[in-house]
């Protein structure tokens, strides 16, 4: 696996949890089904621990019940291996801490005497006894030591996704720093749009071309490598696809695809591409980077003498020849599509703009604007910036744009977004955003197919 970058995720240490086969069977009964749950330790137990760091995860297996009464099933639990993520550590009490678990994935061997080997290096061979014959409940590895045991999971193919897995979360972005993070977002607005911010995929392909799906919750350990793949008889070519993920609540389920012509990291863009076949309607976010201008000062009256403050920070969106290209082309697409005299859309552009500040927050609040708002606050002039770009100033807006819970709403309703729209028009705005340079987020909304295999893809 020398494609793996383990480097980061050894630097977070390793903990190994133990758990009885009754305890394990508790949570796999649970909402989490094992594979995200909450446990509480004794303060002094837990303060080794590190959260955002992996966890090994060793149930030895055992009889279920005890049997003591005819009535009852006596059942066995094989022994297993697996690996998780500890994602918060909490002090909820004077000497009580909570601690997440999330990500729980299968590993392979079961036990940890198979993982270990039968001859770790001299070095280890002390930590590497005391390890199989511990029955701690929970604790830290000490650095280097943990760092061979990840070694050891990582040197068996069938642990690659788990692996995998979590060198994504370790890099998983915070701030608006480069394509990832915008694609990260716009991962997150779908799912907003969806009305599942927090939904486990029911089905996780993953290529191993960076993608923000690699941080995605799969349900029951769904994940499948080098199987990522387009929709049949579509044009799209299947080498542009990094990942596919299926959410699904109620009635509905999501499909979201990622993809991008080459490495993420030298993307200049992130669009997201979201189709509503309930509502049968298409909204296309672009995200700009809203980047800062110095602060200005002025002198203010003051008591006896005047003095100086600094103004509001303002943000510029820098709009260059690529950006009026794009503009054309959005132009151009611009138009409602079969007969709206009957449609109830707010408005039928296709088109808005999430304007985010380089460096901030990942799935912070950012600016949501249509196309024809930016156009009309571009040819007003009141807000030009440098470079001919848009200045923002929050001041002067007034609270007159869209925020992105509201945007949200609007999607899901329907009351924004192209009239009656396809799965043609869809492809074709998706290969105009990859010969443009940027990355793709496609998500497409639909009824949850029938038991007999109908698709949930209208006619054209």
């Amino acid at each position: 696996m020398a494609d793996l970058e383990l480097g980061k995720l050894k630097k977070r240490g390793l903990s190994v949890l133990r758990m009885g086969p009754g305890d394990w069977y508790d949570l796999e009964a649970s909402r989490g089904e094992g594979a995200k749950f909450t446990l509480v330790f004794p303060y002094e137990t837990a303060r080794g621990l590190s959260a955002r760091a992996p966890v090994l995860l060793v149930l030895p297996g055992g009889v279920l019940q005890d049997g003591r009464y005819w009535f009852e099933d006596v059942r066995k639990r094989d022994p297993q291996l697996k690996l998780g993520w500890i994602s918060s550590i909490q002090k909820v009490a004077t000497r009580q801490t909570r601690v997440t678990f999330d990500y729980v994935t299968n590993l392979s061997p079961s036990t940890i005497g198979e993982l270990v080997g039968s001859e770790p290096p001299s070095r280890f061979r002390k930590a590497a006894t005391e390890l199989v014959s511990s029955s701690a409940e929970i604790g830290a590895l000490t650095p280097r030591f943990g760092q061979w045991v990840l070694d050891r999971i990582a040197s068996f193919p069938a642990n690659r996704d788990a692996l995998r897995r979590l060198t994504a979360l370790v890099s998983l972005p915070r701030r608006f720093d480069g394509p990832l993070a915008v694609q990260y977002d716009a991962l997150g607005l779908a799912l907003r749009a969806f009305g599942a911010p927090t939904a486990a995929a029911e089905h996780l392909e993953l290529r191993a071309r960076t993608t923000a799906l690699a941080g995605m919750r799969a349900q029951e350990n769904l994940v499948i490598e080098h199987d990522a793949r387009w929709m049949p008889g579509w044009r799209l070519a299947d080498s542009d696809i990094t990942g596919r993920a299926v959410f699904r609540q109620g009635e509905d389920q999501l499909e979201v695809f990622t993809a991008n012509r080459e490495d993420l990291e030298r993307v200049f863009g992130v669009d997201l591409i979201y189709l509503n076949h309930r509502r049968r309607s298409i909204v296309m976010v672009q995200y700009k980077m809203l980047e800062p201008l110095a602060r200005r000062e002025r002198q203010v009256p003051g008591i006896f003498e005047p003095y100086t403050i600094q103004e509001e920070q303002e943000w510029v969106v820098p709009i260059d020849e690529q950006f009026k290209k794009e503009l054309a082309r959005m132009e151009a697409f611009d138009e409602p599509a079969g007969d709206i005299s009957h449609s109830y859309r707010m408005n039928p552009t296709p088109f808005y703009f999430k304007l985010v500040r380089r460096q901030g927050s990942v799935n912070g609040a950012g600016i949501m604007m249509s196309l024809g708002h930016l156009q009309q606050l571009r040819d007003a002039g009141g807000l030009a910036g440098p470079r001919n770009g848009l200045r923002i100033a929050y001041l002067e807006l007034q609270g007159h744009y869209l925020r992105s819970e509201s945007f949200v709403e609007l999607v899901r309703s329907g009351y924004i977004g192209s009239h009656d729209a396809t799965t043609e028009l869809l492809q074709t705005m998706i290969e105009a955003t990859l010969e443009g340079g940027r990355s793709v987020v496609a998500a497409i909304q639909s009824a949850v197919p029938t038991e007999r295999g109908q698709g949930s893809r209208w006619p054209e």
